[in-house]
């Protein structure tokens, strides 16, 4: 099976337009997550507002596996898909931060015995920042190096640090398929980001996560997904559902991408958790997971233009401005679900939704529960 870690593009349009404040519609957020679940047939979702003091609120819909009455809650934990990376590049920044690596860090410098044939020349110099921003010039995914390769991870017959040594020493000999300096979104990117700090740090990368992100923001329903920790989850269960809406099992091969792409987005968190880390974000100051403002600030300076007129790309941040001042946003997919995240300093204020669908109509169905939440803040914040 071939799963990818969708980059999706978000509904730029529609945000725009609410946030600059067209009229409010009085509706609940519970009304609306029941509105949009049955409008879109999705199974569940769930959402929270937040600023930086706290949650606002939040609240779920529907059911954890379509077909059944089993009621989804806000402890269920969401797969967000590639909203892990701006967790990924916070990481990095702790890391820069301890001295263990630079931003300016490339790849020859953290396997400088590595030769010819198993580092390609032109990967050589290819910094923690390029591939933070995908500007490396490396492909989307492991697969589009080799698809054989790529089948083999999710068997998980090694530990994630081993199955990322066992991924560099094909990709990193393999010829980049872009040119360094252009964004092309990359997946393959951040999973070599994933074994350059483990490599600098010398612990695995998901519990440098841990002990550096999740416990300092106390999420402690934050983790990776992994055949072996899927094996160990008691009930009650939240599934996926493909793309053509039937529930995957989420003990089963390929129900999320595998280890080696951890860095690329393989947390699963409930949704105040994932709050947590958001109001992080708004309070715009580094602690308690930062020490210096330099570090905070530079996951959030743009870098180079993103696919999307009037949006650049930071360290796993989507940038643009709008009506409610600078925003940082993300979608992720797994194939088998769907999160999307909003957050808007200046306005203190931010807004993350997630469904357990990878159908395509799961984006369209986020974006406008997004939208009417967005509507509602803008409209409070107009003058009375």
């Amino acid at each position: 099976m071939r799963c990818v870690l969708a980059m999706v593009r978000i509904g730029l349009g529609l945000a725009l337009l609410v946030v600059m404040g067209s009229v409010a519609i009085a509706e609940g957020m519970s009304a609306k997550l029941e509105e949009v679940c049955r409008k879109h047939d999705l199974p569940a979702m769930t959402a929270v507002t937040l600023n930086s003091q706290g949650i606002l609120e939040a609240k779920c819909f529907g059911v954890r596996k379509r077909g059944t009455k089993d009621q989804v809650e806000l402890t269920d934990r969401f797969a967000i898909g590639s909203c892990t990376k701006s967790m990924t590049a916070t990481l990095a920044a702790v890391l820069v931060e301890s001295g263990k690596i630079e931003w300016n860090t490339t790849l020859g410098d953290v396997w400088p015995k590595a030769t010819d044939m198993e580092l390609h020349p032109e990967l050589r110099t290819v910094t923690l920042d390029d591939l933070l921003s995908h500007q490396s010039g490396l492909p989307p995914n492991v697969a589009d190096i080799s698809n054989e390769l790529w089948g083999t991870f999710f068997q998980e017959k090694q530990s994630p640090l081993l199955e990322r040594q066992r991924m560099i020493r094909v990709v990193l000999a393999s010829e980049p398929t872009g040119m360094r300096g252009n964004f092309a979104y990359s997946n393959l990117g951040y999973a070599i980001v994933s074994a350059m700090l483990e490599t600098r740090a010398e612990k695995p990368f998901e519990l440098l996560m841990k002990e550096h992100l999740f416990e300092p923001l106390e999420m402690k329903s934050a983790d990776f997904r992994s055949m072996k920790s899927a094996k160990l989850q008691r009930p009650p269960l939240l599934w996926g559902h493909s793309a053509n809406g039937d529930p995957v099992d989420p003990k089963s091969v390929g129900a999320e991408n595998p280890t080696v792409y951890a860095a690329a987005g393989t947390v699963h968190l409930s949704i105040e958790d994932y709050a947590k880390y958001a109001r992080w974000q708004l309070a715009g100051k580094s602690g308690p997971v930062l020490k210096s403002q330099a570090a905070f600030d530079h996951l959030h300076e743009p870098q180079v233009d993103y696919s999307l007129p009037g949006t650049k790309y930071a360290c796993g941040w989507i940038c643009l401005n709008s009506g409610l001042g600078p925003a940082l946003h993300h979608g992720g997919s797994n194939t088998k679900s769907f999160a999307l995240i909003w957050v808007f300093p200046k306005s203190d204020f931010a807004v993350i939704v997630c469904t357990n669908s990878g159908q395509k109509q799961a984006f369209p169905g986020c974006d406008e529960v997004i939208g009417q939440l967005l509507k509602e803040f803008a409209a409070d914040k107009r003058p009375k």
